[in-house]
């Protein structure tokens, strides 16, 4: 408990107490507007509902209208003369991108190809395959789904009791925090490249008078296909808004509630992630050299490019976050302010 004649907010003042009992509460504007912030209880579990309560007998919210309680429970830096961190300012965090999650890059760097995956360069003594026909290259893994965005923070519950309110007026913005986007899908694995077909195999034979023939014994083999490129990995689901806070106001007869503009709407779903790239399909082996009398091989067929993963509410694997819902204002009249005694009248 904060007890004292005077609590004076100039700039951002963080509460981490619950309950600020207090002859007047003083806004004062000075290089930025003035804020009370609600963070997290030292010792509170994570995520526990947060309440603070306010006992003024006089709150003057001073000049220029810009007067604020607010919150910023998930921890975000704040910075003076901006309103970077709090939580109805800001998103809750993105979801992380999904795995496995494969390198396509460009040379130097190789990028991940699926095997078998045959090269005359890298591997010479394996790129030609056997007759009829060489080895396929490997299909491509699919990426991985990117995880769901964070949930955006609940606004906490804010008590106000008090019998005086002046100046230009006072903003209660407790609106939910807006829903972390989905997390990027993976990127799909490159299909491998198929095997060189075999090499034709030319020779001889006699007609029946004993005349030398030339004839092929065993033709070109066809080349390997190219594997198929691996599926891009689907974006994550968009986290879903945090809820509206409560306010609450206890009020004395003839208190101007018109000073005081509750904000509690919910905070929006987070966006779905987007999709990871698709693998390139592999290359199809060449077909075997060939030799006279044999004719040409048959061309093999390069790997189908992997597939984009389809988004959006109607029918797409990924989903946006659901909107947080808004939250409550109940005003209460009464005659009188809860007391410690010996602290003042």
């Amino acid at each position: 408990m904060i007890v004292t004649p005077l609590f004076v907010v100039t700039g951002k003042v963080t509460v981490d107490d619950d309950i600020i009992f207090t002859h007047r509460l003083q806004f004062v504007r000075i290089a930025e507007a003035s804020q009370i912030v609600i963070v997290p209880k030292q010792g509170a579990a994570p995520g526990a509902q947060r309440v603070l309560k306010i006992v003024a007998d006089v709150i003057d919210t001073g000049i220029g209208g810009d007067a604020e309680i607010t919150f910023n429970l998930d921890g975000d830096l704040t910075w003076p003369l901006v309103e970077t961190g709090l939580d109805p300012e800001t998103k809750a965090k993105v979801g992380d991108k999904g795995q496995p999650d494969f390198f396509l890059g460009l040379p130097p760097l190789p990028a991940d190809t699926a095997q078998p995956s045959f090269s005359a360069i890298t591997d010479p003594l394996h790129f030609v395959g056997s007759y009829p026909k060489a080895l396929d290259g490997g299909d491509g893994q699919p990426g991985g789904k990117g995880s769901k965005g964070a949930r955006g923070t609940n606004g906490p519950i804010l008590e106000i009791w008090t019998t005086e309110i002046d100046g230009d007026g006072m903003k209660i913005d407790l609106r939910g925090q807006e829903g972390g986007d989905g997390g990027q899908g993976g990127n799909g694995q490159h299909g491998g490249d198929g095997q060189m077909g075999s090499t034709a195999v030319p020779g001889t034979d006699s007609t029946w008078i004993g005349i030398p023939n030339a004839i092929c014994k065993q033709g070109p083999g066809l080349g390997g296909d190219g594997g198929r490129g691996g599926i891009a990995g689907c974006g994550g689901d968009g986290g879903d808004g945090g809820n509206g806070g409560v306010f609450k106001l206890f009020y004395t007869a003839g208190v101007n509630l018109n000073k005081i503009t509750p904000m509690l709407q919910g905070g929006k779903g987070g966006k779905e992630g987007p999709t990871g790239e698709p693998g390139k399909g592999g290359k199809a082996g060449p077909a075997g050299a060939n030799l006279p009398p044999c004719l040409p091989a048959l061309s093999s067929a390069d790997g189908p490019d992997g597939r984009r993963c389809p988004s959006g509410k109607e029918g797409g694997i990924s989903q946006p976050g659901i909107d947080g819902a808004d939250g409550n204002t109940f005003e209460f009249g009464i005659t009188a302010l809860p007391k410690i005694p010996g602290l003042w009248p």
